[in-house]
């Protein structure tokens, strides 16, 4: 039997949604169902059109004069999906709430989809807390998704203070991608203007995590707005890890166009970082064109490189810069990737290392690297470090993951060792007990003991 017109614009229309919900691109078989839809029926879909909305007609014509690229597919949908349904916001908010919990019994997903998102059209920005609330108690996640984008659309600064309450959490992180593809510049505003702490630690990943990725020449251009240099330093380096995948020779041209700074050192490191992978001289001479103290990722991740090639061309090339952070960096990736390849040589070659930082650099990332395949070997390198804080760092990682395999090899050697401070031997006590009584608990009471 041949559906109707409004069956299939339903069915169109429902289509459509399922795929902005599940994030693909629109293919080429939904562009061309649209085009032929509207070549046979021009005119279907503009009766009853709402002043101020965009009616299924204008989203069809408007993909159809894009040459129906994925992009403006989605973007018109979108656009679609957060227009005031036809009920035309004659529903009060309870019976539109209503609605969206009735919506969710809906057998057919695409029929549900369809209703939950028509009425979510129709809330106005004092209705979303308490629809998010109820859409959350009820764990209907195509609603909750739904409101927290059109919230998103509407009223972001109304969103982003209910979150930053977190009164109910009625906001979850989803609405800052949200927030992020649909005005980027409101979303770091925004975040600029908070004050330093958990909450702003949170939405670094948040805001800045998301606009680098959606949009990095945006990013860019605000960067130079942001008054702390942490967060600055912080965009501009997600910003152009993400361009350098589409445009690593633009990445370098801006990391190096930055003045001089922090900012600069770790958008060079960034880059270079990347570089590292696809143009190993290219990244090779971006290092040998900055100051040795300034770099402390890239000439890890180029060392690892050459490593894989030829040990001697690594230890060459290491040995060749000065001493400083790009130094001690280089023996670090040297080290931790030769830690996987041939331990033994590794460890050979960590004894013929001289004193020193490029040695403690190295030591450490060895250790760090053997800590869950040989605890007590990496316990023992960890122990040969000066004593400090990052002694004690390493040592517990290893002594933690020694402690799970053999308690009573790792008890032991705490109890004898002499190179270890009172106060490291007690921490480590501490730790030892710790994990042990973590493991009783998990393990439950010893069955195969006879009772009394």
């Amino acid at each position: 039997m041949k559906p109707t017109r409004f069956q299939s614009s339903i069915l169109w229309t429902a289509a459509g949604i399922t795929a902005v919900l599940v994030g693909i691109p629109v293919g080429q078989e939904l562009r061309s169902a649209f085009s032929e839809q509207q070549s046979k029926n021009p005119g279907q879909y503009k009766k009853d059109a709402q002043p101020g909305t965009l009616t299924r007609a204008a989203s069809t014509q408007s993909a159809v004069e894009n040459k129906l690229s994925d992009d403006a597919i989605e973007a018109e949908l979108s656009t679609l999906l957060g227009a005031s349904s036809r009920a035309g916001g004659s529903r009060s908010a309870s019976e539109v709430i209503n609605a969206i919990s009735a919506a969710n019994e809906e057998k057919s997903d695409l029929q549900r989809y369809l209703l939950i998102y028509e009425a979510v059209g129709e809330l106005g920005r004092n209705d979303f807390a308490l629809a998010l609330s109820r859409a959350r108690k009820e764990n209907n996640h195509i609603a909750q998704r739904a409101l927290e984008r059109r919230w998103a659309e509407i009223d972001p600064l109304g969103a982003a203070k209910a979150w930053a309450s977190g009164a109910e959490k009625l906001v979850s992180d989803s609405f800052f991608s949200s927030w992020v593809k649909i005005n980027p510049s409101s979303a770091l505003t925004w975040f600029s203007a908070l004050e330093e702490g958990s909450q702003k630690q949170k939405a670094r990943e948040l805001v800045l995590d998301r606009v680098a990725k959606y949009d990095p020449q945006r990013a860019l251009d605000f960067a130079n707005q942001i008054a702390d240099e942490k967060d600055r330093t912080s965009l501009v380096a997600r910003s152009l890890k993400t361009l350098s995948f589409s445009d690593m020779t633009q990445a370098v041209s801006l990391a190096r166009s930055l003045p001089e700074g922090a900012t600069r050192d770790t958008a060079l490191d960034t880059v270079g970082t990347q570089l590292a992978a696809t143009d190993l001289a290219a990244a090779q001479k971006l290092i040998a064109e900055n100051p040795a103290s300034s770099l402390s990722q890239s000439p890890a991740s180029v060392a690892a490189a050459l490593l894989k090639q030829s040990p001697d061309q690594a230890m060459a090339w290491a040995n060749a810069l000065a001493d400083g952070t790009a130094r001690d960096a280089a023996y670090a990736g040297i080290a931790k990737e030769w830690a996987v390849r041939d331990v033994e040589a590794a460890a050979a070659w960590l004894d013929t290392l001289p004193a020193g930082t490029a040695k403690i650099a190295a030591v450490t990332a060895f250790a760090g690297r053997n800590a869950a395949r040989d605890p007590e070997g990496a316990t023992l390198w960890a122990s040969t470090l000066p004593a400090g804080e990052s002694r004690t760092r390493l040592l517990n990682l290893t002594v933690w993951n020694w402690q799970r395999t053999n308690p009573a090899a790792a008890q032991q050697w705490i109890e004898t060792v002499e190179s270890l401070s009172p106060a490291e031997k007690e921490a480590l006590f501490s730790r030892n007990n710790t994990a042990k009584s973590s493991r009783d608990k998990t393990k439950g009471p010893d069955k195969s003991s006879p009772k009394k």
